[in-house]
């Protein structure tokens, strides 16, 4: 007796897929870098527009998932999720979203939208005990344009100046998990993060007869840093408890730019590459609870705190940095009985989410809060699916003179489980 191993036809499809993706990922990373989704004037401080990193699954639900195993999808919010991994299948993620925004100050009003590709994973076990993960998330987004007119000191005489920036930073990030036994999974995120920043100060004096001078400095930012995670889940006769955490250490950031004062008639006034050695990525701490009914109801909520008061001091991240909490729940359901298969494998999600800030503008920090709908459509097999998922978010306010943001974001998510590596036969 033997055992052969089969390799269907849409497992090869899919092998050959997941070579070719391997191959390129760093290729797509590369080029990855620079896409990103925001037109925030509050992207001026900071880092910018930081960006959640979490499935579109988990973007249904509030973002919150940090106790809940990667079971049907990549749960990238905790690194000891990808223990629940299925031992014979391999899964892909994409995800992309479109944003509409608001802003709007107590006289003006704006309208854009913006979309990009969001994230790309993909995860399989390696062993019965050790699942791992691979994906490109972004961490952060600049982008905005803001002019003012400035006085001429001992004149009536003003001039125009802009100032706009673009950019963000894109994180890479492989993700390993370890089943320890009796319900309990530890996990490790080792991250890479590195992209670049675009900063103009543009002044024009044509209208007194002068010459346009513009001041840029472009900041290139990159290190490695690590995320810790543990999870314990136990089954009752109603259901199944989760509880989770994550954890990552305060961080250095290497950062350096290159700053270029010249004219608009191409006279350089100032060229130079300098270094940066005050820029981290503070503390932070996640926990997660999680219910599963046996009647098809899941509940998720998390907390998050981020002490980014430990990096305010920083001559190189503009604005006022206050330490941040966060709190996001969620619930899905799954029908457990229909005359349509179809209808059987859908999934349906709610979420909340507030989150006080990082910023703090003229004593108001710039909160956010928000509602999330979300929804999976079963595709062929009952494995790949396409997840959904839409979020109406409210941040900063119109007191102060600062701006308010109203943002609709949809984000499509398609996640592709294939069983590729071996089918048993007896010979």
């Amino acid at each position: 007796m033997c055992f052969i191993t089969i390799m269907t036809k849409n497992s090869r499809y899919t092998y050959i897929l997941s070579v070719i993706l391997v191959a390129f990922f760093p290729m797509f990373c590369f080029h990855a870098e620079g896409q990103y989704n925001t037109s925030s004037p509050y992207s001026l401080f900071g880092f910018g527009v930081l960006e959640p990193s979490g499935n579109v699954v988990n973007g249904g639900t509030g973002n919150a998932g940090i106790a809940m195993p990667s079971q049907g999808y990549l749960n990238s919010l905790n690194p000891a999720s990808y223990s629940a991994l299925d031992s014979l299948s391999f899964y892909f993620n994409f995800q992309a979203r479109g944003t509409f925004n608001t802003f709007s100050t107590s006289t003006d009003e704006q309208k854009r939208f913006d979309g990009n590709f969001d994230s790309f994973s993909m995860g399989f076990r390696i062993m019965p005990f050790w699942g791992t993960s691979l994906g490109l998330y972004p961490f952060s987004s600049v982008g905005y344009e803001i002019y003012e007119y400035k006085d001429i000191l001992g004149s009536e005489q003003v001039y125009p100046v802009l100032y706009s920036g673009e950019g963000g930073i894109s994180k890479v990030v492989m993700g390993n998990a370890f089943h320890l036994g009796k319900g309990l999974s530890v996990g490790l995120n080792l991250s890479y993060i590195w992209g670049s920043m675009d900063i103009l100060e543009s002044s024009s004096y044509s209208s007194l007869g002068g010459e346009t001078i513009t001041d840029e400095k472009k900041w290139y930012f990159n290190n490695v840093f690590m995320e810790y995670g543990a999870r314990y889940q136990r089954p009752f006769n109603k259901g199944t408890l989760f509880a989770g955490v994550v954890y990552n250490p305060k961080s250095n950031v290497y950062a350096t730019f290159n700053q270029n004062i010249e004219s608009s008639t191409g006279e350089s006034y100032y060229d130079e590459d300098l270094s940066a050695d005050d820029v981290f990525i503070p503390q932070k701490l996640g926990l997660g609870l999680g219910w599963e009914t046996h009647n098809g109801w899941t509940f998720s909520g998390d907390f998050r705190s981020e002490k980014w008061s430990s990096v305010d001091n920083s001559t190189t991240l503009k604005g006022e940095l206050v330490d941040n909490q966060s709190y996001k729940a969620g619930l899905s359901f799954v029908p457990q009985s229909n005359k349509h298969r179809f209808f059987n494998g859908l999934t349906y999600r709610a979420g909340l989410f507030y989150s006080d800030g990082y910023l703090m503008i003229k004593n108001k920090r710039i909160e956010e809060r928000g509602v999330t709908l979300g929804l999976t459509l079963p595709l062929r097999g009952m494995k790949n699916a396409l997840n959904l998922a839409w979020e109406y978010k409210i941040a900063g306010t119109q007191s102060s003179g600062l701006v308010k943001e109203n943002y609709q974001t949809i984000k499509i998510g398609f996640s592709m489980i294939d069983t590729w590596f071996a089918k048993p036969k007896f010979d």
